[in-house]
Parts: C-alpha cells; sequence; structure tokens
C-alpha cells in the first residue's frame, strides 16, 4: 500500500471514528441531531449508506454555558509524554479540578518527566498562566483509579478516558486562596473543554474519583471559599458535593 494510500486511510478512519463519537454522545444524551445521530454512525460504519437515511430532529438542545465575561484562554503549550492517545471511543463526561500542591513551573518540569507517569490536560498558575500538556483530544493520567466510597457519576470506564483535567497552582499551601485571576483562567479552558466536549455534563473535584488518596483535593481553597460552586453554576455543570 502506498503512503498516499495510507493516509488516504488514515483519514478515512479518523472521520469515522468522530463520527461514532458524536453519535454516541448524542445517544448518551438522548438527542437527536443530523450530524450527531444514530443515522450519522450508521453512515460512518457503511458509507454506501449516504443519503438513504433521514436524520431526525433533535429532541432538545443543551443550553450553553453562560458565556458573559467569559474570555478566550490564551494558552502556552508545555507537552507531557505521559498520556494516551485517543479516548478509546469513551464519552467525555467531566471535568475534574486539582489543586498542584506545588508550583506552576514545578508541575511543568515534573509533567515532561516520563518516570512521573502523571499529567494533566491543564495548569492554571495564580496570575492566570495557562499551560497546556496534553491535547483535548488525548487521556491525561491525572485522576488514577475508582476508590472505594467514589462519587464517580459516568460509569465503569476510566476516568482518565472520560475526563478533562484542570491543575490548579497552590505553592503547596492548602491555605492558598483561588486568585481571581486563577478563577478567570480556569473558567476560560474549562469552557473550551465545553465545547469542545459537548458531552460534558459534570464539574467534580479529585476527591470524588479518589476519596481515600486523596481526600482534600482541590481542597477548601476551592470548596469552602464557593469558588467550585460558582464555577460550577458559570458554566452550568452538577456537582457531586
Amino acid at each position: 500500500m502506498s503512503t498516499e494510500e495510507q493516509r488516504w486511510r488514515l483519514d478515512q478512519l479518523t472521520e469515522q471514528q468522530g463520527a461514532i463519537t458524536r453519535a454516541i454522545n448524542a445517544v448518551t444524551e438522548g438527542r437527536w441531531t443530523g450530524s450527531d445521530s444514530l443515522e450519522a454512525w450508521l453512515v460512518a460504519l457503511s458509507p454506501p449508506l449516504a443519503g438513504q437515511l433521514s436524520p431526525r430532529p433533535p429532541l432538545y438542545e443543551r443550553p450553553p454555558p453562560p458565556l458573559e465575561e467569559i474570555g478566550q484562554p490564551h494558552i502556552r503549550w508545555i507537552g507531557s509524554p505521559n498520556h494516551w492517545p485517543g479516548r478509546a471511543a469513551e464519552t467525555v463526561c467531566a471535568i475534574v479540578i486539582h489543586t498542584m500542591a506545588g508550583s506552576l513551573a514545578g508541575s511543568d518540569s515534573w509533567l515532561q518527566d516520563p518516570a512521573a507517569q502523571v499529567s494533566y490536560h491543564f495548569g492554571i498558575g495564580l496570575r492566570g498562566q495557562q499551560h497546556q500538556y496534553v491535547h483535548l483530544s488525548d487521556s491525561s493520567w491525572a485522576n488514577g483509579i475508582l476508590e472505594t466510597g467514589h462519587t464517580w457519576p459516568c460509569g465503569p470506564a476510566s476516568p482518565n478516558r472520560q475526563t478533562v483535567s484542570i491543575g490548579t497552582e497552590d505553592l503547596g499551601s492548602a491555605a492558598q486562596p483561588v486568585t481571581d485571576e486563577q478563577f478567570r483562567a480556569t473558567l476560560e479552558v474549562a469552557n473550551l473543554a465545553l465545547r469542545t466536549f459537548p458531552s460534558i455534563c459534570w464539574l467534580l473535584g479529585h476527591h470524588d474519583i479518589s476519596p481515600r488518596t486523596r481526600p482534600s483535593c482541590p481542597g477548601n481553597r476551592w470548596r469552602q471559599s464557593g469558588r467550585f460552586a460558582e464555577l460550577a453554576a458559570r458554566l452550568n455543570l452538577q456537582t457531586r458535593s
């Protein structure tokens, strides 16, 4: 097979995977649209069916997140080798907020080390810096495994496959407040994640997934301060607590 043929096959498979993923998300959310539907899924699996199916009108449309005063992110790419390519056709259902237990610069260095075996999609500094370590189309390694007592709402698949993870700088202090700059920057990248994956309906903390080993992540700096609830309200997302 020639290089051109291989590239064509890869492009076709990528297009099919995208259509299937959109269709699965539509089915999961109980909605039907012309481009995000079971019909699109069937066409992706069998292109000769194109033009022979009649898409249903949507049963409903998800309300968009409130956009007033949500700016566009200004992201600096850092990159991390610690991730899985792709999402394994899993539906992305949640944004997970973490506290770094350290600095943004420290995370930049640590997450670029293969020995760390951990990564976020984004890291947000106290001054509002926005660093990205893993592409949204790939699975970061931030959320570990489901532990006893978890409140994970999205089924048995790996939480790493089904989430967008955001680490927030705290300079190693659980008492470090979430600054206004950090909140706005977190809101911007979370809104980007939501627009990339309309299937997201939850805002979670790491403790919702790993209550035994991460009971204080993202901690009171997000929870008791009201910042977590405010973030969920601005994004129109559900929370577990």
